[in-house]
């Protein structure tokens, strides 16, 4: 009779262990930047939107580029994980607006076909910090003290 519940375990067990590694495996997709959906984009208006105008509809910019013309650069990604399989780009969107003394003169928009014509580095900067040795980590703060740190108010 034990080992009828035994085996009835296994299954169940079995079923489990099934049922949570494919709710593991979901997919998980993540937005960066500023989605700009058609509306928004029609919305700005070449020769009267202003700076203050499309802060107020997109928030502030990626990058400014302050050359003859200041560009405002806007990006929207959405990337999708599947478990430990390698990330992969479903959407890319790039909003480039020019500006001249305050007014949109021009827009464009780019999208992961455009891929040509701007070039989104992945190059990674990691920066180490400066490494100390215990000896410096010890007397690294011997002065830098003084008595207003440890004065309460």
């Amino acid at each position: 009779m034990a080992y009828h519940y035994l085996i009835r375990f296994c299954k169940f067990f079995k079923i489990l262990i099934l049922c949570f590694s494919t709710i593991g495996c979901s997919k998980l997709v993540v937005q960066n930047g500023v989605p700009v959906d058609n509306d928004i984009f029609q919305k700005l208006i070449i020769g009267s939107s202003t700076k203050n105008q499309v802060k107020k509809n997109l928030g502030e910019p990626l990058m400014i580029d302050t050359q003859k013309e200041e560009t405002w650069i806007y990006f929207s990604q959405k990337i999708e994980n599947i478990a430990f399989f390698a990330p992969k780009l479903k959407e890319r969107s790039v909003l480039m607006l020019k500006f001249k003394r305050n007014k949109l003169i021009s827009k464009e928009s780019f999208t992961q076909k455009d891929s040509k014509i701007i070039e989104i580095s992945t190059n990674k900067v990691i920066s180490g910090g400066r490494k100390l040795t215990i000896l410096q980590q010890i007397f690294g703060n011997i002065g830098n003290f003084s008595s207003q740190n440890f004065q309460q108010n």
